[in-house]
């Protein structure tokens, strides 16, 4: 393991230092993450619940696969140059299976991964019916994970869900377990009210996560109030999805009801707009490029260019 030079895993370390505490909004395609960095971002948490409502119309119960999460994160990297954080649900198996998706995350581009000791298939934090692993073999998970990384620099984030089926008291002792086996933070996942939240992050004494699901369990506030509380990173990880539901609602509903978009409840990007953010003038200008030294190149050589050599 080394560490790499302006690697994803550093650039997310140095934006969590230099921010107290730091935002992280969710994406779920590379569409959202194109639109978040261009609104100033320089972070972003690719979400297994997101991706799920995105990519399959499903919830989360875990019928997202490994493969499906790693080749959207690619997606993104691709595109961005967020640092991204990957939900990697409960690593997809094993202790073995967890290093292999950490080996692949990193292939792909990513800045680090979360990783939850909830069994399989797991649910999101905020469903009734979740159950969780026992803590050693999530400790394993972690110990796989940090062995696995080729950057030392490589986030590994711990969530216990622990909570909903055995108290604050025994997620918050999982959360401490978790990050002296070497997780980077710490994430209790749907802590029940204001005091329980209250607790985390000094009970913790590392790095902690908060996770804003609206309507959810947690209590939703400032970012404000969950850094007074010593939270060092919030997480929105399902806004972004959600708002363009509701916002697919508006279009089509309108869309069908009036057989216009003229006039509707939803503001479309301009035409301008949606070529700025797909970046259309920089494949242009490569077309152009490219054809110009094919043209200078054939000029070059009229005895290899048998067009020329007809004229």
């Amino acid at each position: 393991m080394s560490t790499v030079i302006d690697s994803p895993g550093r650039r997310f370390r140095a934006e969590l230092a230099a921010h107290t505490p730091l935002l992280l909004p969710g994406v779920h395609d590379a569409l959202s993450a194109r639109v978040l960095r261009r609104s100033g971002a320089r972070v972003g948490y690719l979400s297994g619940s997101a991706t799920a409502m995105a990519t399959l119309a499903a919830p989360d119960i875990g019928l997202l696969s490994g493969t499906e999460l790693i080749d959207q994160a690619r997606r993104i990297t691709t595109a961005t140059d967020l640092a991204l954080i990957c939900d990697a649900d409960t690593g997809f198996g094993n202790a073995v299976n967890v290093a292999h998706t950490v080996r692949a995350l990193e292939s792909a581009g990513a800045a680090g991964l979360q990783l939850e000791d909830q069994t399989f298939p797991k649910r999101c934090g905020h469903f009734d019916g979740k159950s969780v692993v026992s803590s050693e073999e999530m400790v394993q998970k972690i110990y796989a994970a940090a062995e696995a990384r080729s950057d030392e620099d490589t986030v590994i984030i711990a969530r216990t869900d622990a909570a909903a089926e055995h108290g604050i008291d025994e997620a918050i002792r999982r959360g401490r377990l978790y990050a002296a086996a070497g997780a980077d933070v710490i994430f209790v996942e749907a802590p029940a009210g204001i005091e329980d939240l209250r607790r985390i992050p000094a009970a913790i004494g590392a790095p902690t996560l908060v996770n804003v699901v609206e309507g959810g369990r947690t209590p939703q506030l400032d970012l404000d109030e969950y850094g007074a509380m010593g939270f060092d990173i919030v997480l929105y990880p399902t806004a972004a999805v959600r708002a363009v539901a509701a916002a697919l609602e508006g279009l089509y509903g309108h869309l069908l009801g009036h057989g216009t978009t003229a006039g509707g409840p939803v503001e479309l990007v301009a035409f301008a707009r949606r070529n700025e953010i797909t970046g259309f003038a920089g494949f242009e200008e490569l077309a152009a490029r490219v054809s110009a030294r094919a043209h200078d190149h054939l000029a070059d050589h009229p005895d290899l260019n048998p067009g020329a050599q007809r004229d």
